[in-house]
């Protein structure tokens, strides 16, 4: 993992904020469904919108009161844009309904197994997988690369959220939030990409 420059944590709130709002159980249309590129460059507008007009404070009622050791952890650590490689990832266990032995490694093996159920048998995929990666290397992964508040978040292992724990694959840095964005670069052809990552703050 290359760390290029520290920011501030409320860049990190609007993105986890900013994804929230992309993929709410409110849009009338269905989230299985496949959103073409224009369609989604006016929701990322309206949600950008709508992220960037709140204050810290409202920031962090919205990440409280989905999960309070978020926030927590959130607040707790520094913050830096930097750049991370797949094989030193991993994703959080078990995301988006992916089975445990497909995320209990790096990045780079869980999106080879995704990209072979893609390309053999998506009846592998399930729940939110599913739809939600192939639907986002359709749309393209650049479009959802070139929004810097769409960038994965990724704690170094074992420390912030720590979603993988009890994992046998101890990696560099564990994916907090967006862990489907981060398998649809990969499968994509990726090698490495941007991400927020967080350092255990010293004391």
């Amino acid at each position: 993992m290359k760390l290029l420059k520290k920011i501030k944590a409320i860049e990190v709130k609007r993105t986890f904020v900013l994804s929230d709002f992309m993929s709410s159980k409110k849009d009338k249309r269905k989230r299985s469904n496949f959103i073409p590129e224009k369609v989604f460059q006016k929701k990322l507008r309206g949600s950008l919108k709508k992220t960037l007009a709140l204050k810290e404070s409202r920031l962090d009622k919205i990440i409280k009161d989905g999960w309070k050791k978020r926030l927590v952890a959130y607040n707790n650590t520094d913050w830096y844009l930097g750049e991370v490689n797949t094989n030193e990832v991993g994703v959080w266990k078990r995301a988006g309904g992916l089975p445990l032995s497909w995320t209990n490694s790096s990045l780079a093996e869980t999106a080879m197994k995704v990209k072979y159920a893609l390309d053999h048998d998506p009846k592998l995929l399930k729940k939110r997988s599913r739809y939600t990666i192939p639907n986002m290397i359709k749309t393209g992964v650049n479009i959802i690369k070139k929004e810097k508040y769409l960038l994965p978040i990724i704690f170094k292992n074992g420390s912030g959220t720590n979603g993988r724990r009890g994992l046998k694959k101890r990696m560099m840095g564990d994916i907090d939030d967006g862990c489907m964005r981060s398998i649809a670069f990969a499968v994509s052809g990726d090698m490495k990409f941007k991400a927020y990552i967080g350092m255990p703050r010293k004391k």
